[in-house]
């Protein structure tokens, strides 16, 4: 059976002139890392009476905002830019019956995406189309995504769409919130 590419792998394998990948900043992690230092040191160096309750939340918010930095300094976000104009490319997804797979399939193919708003909606189920896009529309994939034999699967191959296919998806998401 082929691997189909995810959004994320099309993305990747574009030209860094078109898309580019980009992390978070690491000042958070550091913030939260000196502040944690800062508060160990002072619980340390100054004298505490044996009931006091502030050194305790002292030693303990220190304790905290080290560990938490330390994990925001190693495990930051990555995130798609669009090299033109430099806007993020924010994911999005829309749930489907999963009864109404070949429905979506076959609408997503032919172009059709206005008529995705009859295809019966979900809460959650084992169907949705997922995109990836910009908010003015340049840049926008998609992609049907099943869930099958516990994880999910690319159904269809990332599409990239026009801004006005990208108008027509974006104005379906509004309207079922």
């Amino acid at each position: 059976m082929e691997k189909i590419e995810s959004i994320e792998q099309v993305l990747e394998s574009l030209d860094k002139n078109i898309v580019y990948k980009k992390k978070d900043s690491v000042l958070w992690g550091v913030m939260l890392m000196i502040s944690g230092i800062v508060s160990m040191i002072i619980y340390s160096v100054l004298e505490w009476e044996s009931t006091s309750l502030f050194a305790h939340i002292l030693f303990i918010a220190g304790s905290v905002c080290l560990l938490v930095g330390v994990v925001k300094y190693f495990f930051r976000k990555s995130r798609y830019i669009s090299a033109e104009n430099h806007m993020k490319i924010k994911p999005s997804e829309l749930y489907f019956h999963v009864n109404e797979r070949d429905r979506l399939v076959r609408l997503l193919e032919s172009d059709k995406l206005s008529e995705i708003k009859q295809v019966k909606p979900s809460i959650v189920d084992g169907l949705k189309l997922r995109f990836m896009a910009t908010t003015d529309g340049q840049i926008c994939y998609s992609q049907v995504v099943a869930y099958s034999s516990n994880e999910y699967v690319n159904v269809t191959a990332a599409r990239r769409h026009t801004p006005e296919e990208y108008q027509i998806l974006a104005d379906i998401v509004k309207s079922r919130k």
